[in-house]
C-alpha cells in the first residue's frame, strides 16, 4: 500500500527523507522515486533511528539510479534520474559492537616502530593511543572530521571508570584567550565557559575572547556541537593539574596531570597528550617536551597543526600560564615543542571531548577518505 508523503523530503540536492515504506516521491516533471525499506530482512512500516543500532548493507534503485546513504544526515543521497524509479535499503543489525571495544580489538601486538606499522594500531602508553605522523585515526563526528587520541579508563560524572574514545577536532575551531581574567584555573577559565556552554549548545550570540581580552561574537551557530552529535559525548573528571615546566618528559607531565580533576564535557588536549602522539622509535620517550622542535619529534607527531595550540595544562610555578604549542616557523624544523603562554594571550583551539560508552562503530578504516562512522 502507498504512503502518502507527509513532508517535502526532495531538495534540489537530491536528499531523500527516509519515512515509511513505499514513499513515492514526485519531482516537477513527474519522476518519481518510491523506496522501500526492509530491517533484518523484513519489509518496514519505518525506518530505524540512527540511535538504533542499524547499519546499511546495500541500497539498490532502478531505472540506473545511482544512491548511497549518508549516515551523518540519516538519508538516502540521489544522482538525477530520467524517469520512475524503486530505491530499495536494507538495515542490518549492528551487533551493538562499541566504538570503544572495536578500538581495543586495534591494539599493537607489539611496539610500532615505523609509521606504517602504527597506522592501524594502538599503542599501549598510559592510555591506547594513536601515535606517528599520520595515522589512521579520522572519525566523523559533528558532521566534520576528527581524530581519534585513543581510548583511555576514566570515570565519568558519576564516577564510574569506563574505556572511553577521546577525540580531537581535526581543524583548529579559531584562535582565543584561554582566561581574560588571567588565571590558569581551567574549572573557571573563560575558554572553558566558551566551550562547554556556546560552543557545546551552538549558542549563535556566544561572546568569546581573544589577544588581551579583545571581545568578539564567536557564532557557535556555524561551529557548534549539533543535536545528534551532544548526545554521544560524556561528561567525564578531566585530569588538569600542573607542572613546573615543560622541561619534563610525557610521562611525567602525564603524572602531574593527575594532581587536579575537573568535571564537564569539552576540554582540550593535554600536554602529554602532545609528547605521546609521536613514536617513541622516532622521539625517545626521554625527551624533554621542551625540546621537541625537531623533525624526529614534532615533525612526526599529528597532534600537530600550524599556528600556536593550546592545552589544557597548567603550569603549577606561575598562575597565568599554561603550556601550549609553540610553533614560530612554518619549516618541518620549527619550533613545535611544549612551551608556556600567558592565559590572556590568543592561541588556537582544537576542542576535546570523550564518547559515551554506547557509542557504536558502524562503519569505516579510519583513514581520511574513509573515516570511522559511528552511530
Amino acid at each position: 500500500m502507498k504512503k502518502k508523503l507527509l513532508f517535502i523530503c526532495v531538495a534540489l540536492t537530491a536528499i531523500i527523507c527516509l519515512i515509511t515504506i513505499n514513499i513515492r516521491l514526485k519531482y516537477d516533471d513527474n519522476r518519481i522515486i518510491t523506496i522501500k525499506t526492509y530491517i533484518d530482512g523484513k519489509l518496514a512500516a519505518a525506518v530505524p533511528s540512527s540511535n538504533d543500532g542499524y547499519i546499511v548493507s546495500s541500497v539498490t534503485c532502478t531505472n540506473n539510479l545511482k544512491a548511497t546513504f549518508n549516515y551523518t544526515t540519516w538519508r538516502l543521497e540521489t544522482n538525477n534520474t530520467t524517469g520512475n524509479s524503486v530505491c530499495t535499503i536494507h538495515f542490518v543489525s549492528n551487533y551493538n559492537e562499541t566504538f570503544a571495544s572495536y578500538l581495543e580489538n586495534k591494539i599493537c601486538t607489539s611496539t610500532p616502530t615505523s609509521d606504517e606499522a602504527a597506522k592501524d594500531c594502538l599503542v599501549n602508553e598510559n592510555g591506547y593511543r594513536y601515535e606517528g605522523s599520520d595515522p589512521n585515526n579520522y572519525v566523523l563526528f559533528n558532521n566534520e572530521l576528527w581524530r581519534i587520541i585513543g581510548v583511555f579508563n576514566v570515570k565519568n560524572g558519576s564516577e564510574i571508570a569506563q574505556n572511553l574514545v577521546k577525540i580531537i577536532r581535526d581543524d583548529n575551531l579559531d584562535s582565543y584567550d584561554w582566561d581574560k581574567n588571567g588565571k590558569n584555573t581551567w574549572a573557571t577559565a573563560t575558554l572553558q565557559q566558551h566551550l562547554n556552554n556556546g560552543y557545546l549548545n551552538k549558542d549563535e550570540d556566544a561572546t568569546c575572547y581573544t589577544n588581551s581580552s579583545v571581545s568578539k561574537n564567536c557564532k557557535f551557530g556555524n561551529t557548534g556541537i549539533n543535536n545528534i552529535s551532544r548526545e554521544k559525548i560524556e561528561e567525564v573528571i578531566w585530569n588538569i593539574g600542573g607542572s613546573t615546566s615543560s622541561a619534563v618528559t610525557a610521562e611525567a607531565i602525564y603524572l602531574s596531570e593527575g594532581s587536579a580533576e575537573w568535571t564537564g564535557y569539552v576540554g582540550l588536549m593535554s600536554a602529554s597528550d602532545y609528547g605521546y602522539a609521536v613514536l617513541n622509535s622516532k622521539c625517545l620517550r626521554g625527551t624533554l617536551l621542551n625540546s621537541y622542535n625537531s623533525t624526529a619529534c614534532a615533525g612526526n607527531n599529528w597532534l600537530f597543526k600550524n599556528g600556536f595550540q593550546w592545552t589544557l595544562t597548567p603550569t603549577s610555578s606561575n598562575a597565568t600560564q599554561v603550556f601550549y604549542i609553540n610553533n614560530n616557523y612554518q619549516n618541518k624544523d620549527g619550533n613545535r615543542h611544549v612551551d608556556v603562554r600567558v592565559v590572556t594571550s590568543g592561541s588556537n583551539v582544537r576542542p576535546v571531548v570523550y564518547l559515551k560508552s554506547s557509542v557504536n562503530y558502524v562503519s569505516g578504516d579510519g583513514t581520511y577518505n574513509n573515516p570511522y562512522i559511528i552511530s
